[in-house]
């Protein structure tokens, strides 16, 4: 709406890998900027209850300046979270380049890890071959010295055998003293102690190879002994190799993720820059676009003032010839009730001359026309969004009157006459009222009353005598106006007052 003078309107290593994701993932999400997220978001409301009130501060604002405005207070608006997005984004950044880092570290211990776990399950295994090995070899000595134990035991009790239970001359004793010449006697005697001295050697050797025996079951055992514990250590060396593995796997993927996500928060970052660099530059072309448009805004304030002064003109002279004509009709009736009383009065004393009795019947004294409190009808029905008085003009940083009532009806809301009277005035008006309806609605209380009707979408009484409810028009946001509404006037004398002492 347009005020009749410049106003405003309105107001483990797995596990522990596992860990690092998930520090990972919280590290990216928490943090000390949640308090500072909080305040920044309570300021973005805050601002943006202020932009929806300035809708009504800025009616009757020319709308190019309004609309600069807006955009520079929008922009204002949006630069706290712009600045809070950036510094959260680059906040994230340093924990995702450090989560990174981390994983990244944890990678190679694990690698390394997996490494060192393989190398001990491959020395382990080779030490079990070896073992196994010289488990063969010592079952193959034992079985090898068990058959020579056999056959030198076999030989031995052959040999006693035959020198004690012998009875023949073949014998070892009869070839000792079997009959013959002296020198198959010495004969014998040299072949009787060669087989002394073989038996002799069949007894060491039996010896020897039982000693060996010994030796080499004990060696077996041992050897067995020492398998099993290195099948023992084996299996843990192949579980510690798999899990090894599986860490290794793990913190590789781990890894992949934190650098995807460190990747992600640095284009983030690098956004949230664009966007404040963008918004600082929006800010600095709406702060110059507001101060071209202030000096608009002054050729379009003194248009009005020159308006409303056409106006207000208009209005105190139609008040003047109301006043007049009101005296002249007052004088008129006053004459005749004069008349009335000097011609009771003559009839009084022509019955007196006639000796009857006449009272003189008094007309009473001439009044004003009452009018009620709620002369006024409401033109249409909705809830007020602005008020009639002082506002603080934000771009302009003065107080202005709003002239009267705002009610927030949609474009198109049929608008009717608040009382009978005469369309003195209709049409476009270059003030910023848009399509405006003017209605001089006579004297009451001792003024010209005066309503107004004011961006309209169309005119449907042009002219004329209007009864009261009749309609004049429909609502719309024609002119210096930021949203569909009816703007209504009332005017004492060509002065703007509340429309609610008349409603």
């Amino acid at each position: 709406m347009r005020p009749m003078w410049p106003k405003l309107c309105g107001s483990r290593t797995g596990t522990r890998l596992t860990a690092v994701g998930v520090a990972l993932a919280c590290s990216m999400s928490l943090g000390p900027s949640v308090a500072r997220a909080d305040d920044v978001k309570d300021q973005k409301r805050q601002a943006d209850k202020r932009i929806a009130a300035l809708g009504q501060q800025l009616e009757g604002t020319n709308a190019n300046l309004a609309t600069a405005y807006v955009n520079l207070e929008k922009t204002k608006a949006a630069l706290p979270g712009a600045r809070q997005r950036l510094a959260n984004a680059q906040a994230t950044v340093s924990r995702a380049e450090a989560a990174q880092a981390q994983a990244e570290d944890t990678e190679r211990r694990a690698l390394a890890a997996e490494a060192e776990a393989r190398a001990h399950n491959e020395q382990v295994a080779q030490k079990l071959a070896v073992a196994k090995a010289s488990e063969v070899r010592a079952k193959e000595q034992l079985s090898k010295t068990q058959s020579q134990l056999h056959s030198s035991q076999d030989a031995l009790d052959a040999y006693a055998a035959d020198v004690f239970q012998s009875g023949g001359t073949e014998s070892q004793l009869g070839l000792v003293f079997g009959d013959g010449s002296a020198q198959d006697f010495a004969d014998r005697v040299i072949m009787a102690d060669t087989a002394s001295n073989v038996a002799s050697d069949t007894v060491d050797r039996l010896a020897t190879i039982r000693a060996d025996n010994v030796s080499t079951r004990a060696y077996l055992t041992a050897v067995r002994g020492e398998i099993a514990e290195l099948k023992r250590q084996a299996e843990i060396a192949l579980k510690n190799a798999e899990a090894a593995a599986a860490a290794a796997t793990q913190a590789k993927e781990q890894a992949i993720i934190a650098r995807q996500n460190a990747e992600t928060a640095r284009a983030n970052a690098a956004t949230a820059k664009t966007s404040l660099d963008k918004l600082k530059s929006q800010q600095s072309v709406f702060a110059n676009d507001l101060q071209a448009r202030k000096a608009d805004e002054q050729a379009d304030l003194a248009a009005a003032r020159a308006e409303s002064a056409r106006l207000n003109a208009i209005l105190v002279e139609r008040a003047r010839q109301a006043r007049i004509a009101e005296q002249k009709r007052k004088a008129r009736l006053e004459a005749q009730r004069q008349a009335k009383i000097r011609a009771e009065q003559r009839k009084a004393a022509e019955a007196r001359r006639k000796g009857r009795s006449y009272t003189p019947r008094v007309p009473p004294p001439v009044a004003s026309t009452s009018t009620p409190s709620n002369y006024l009808s409401r033109p249409a029905n909705g809830p007020t969004t602005s008020g009639f008085g002082m506002r603080w003009h934000p771009i302009l940083q003065k107080w202005m009157l709003h002239d009267g009532l705002d009610w927030g009806v949609p474009c198109g809301t049929p608008v009717y006459a608040a009382a009978p009277g005469e369309v003195i005035r209709a049409g476009w008006r270059p003030s910023g009222w848009g399509n405006q309806v003017v209605i001089d609605h006579g004297m009451h209380r001792g003024v010209d009353l005066v309503t107004t009707y004011n961006h309209l979408s169309s005119i449907v009484k042009w002219g004329g005598q209007v009864n009261r409810g009749q309609l004049v028009g429909y609502s719309g946001t024609t002119g210096y106006s930021t949203g569909c509404h009816l703007h209504f006037g009332v005017y004492e004398d060509g002065t703007p007052v509340n429309p609610n002492t008349w409603l």
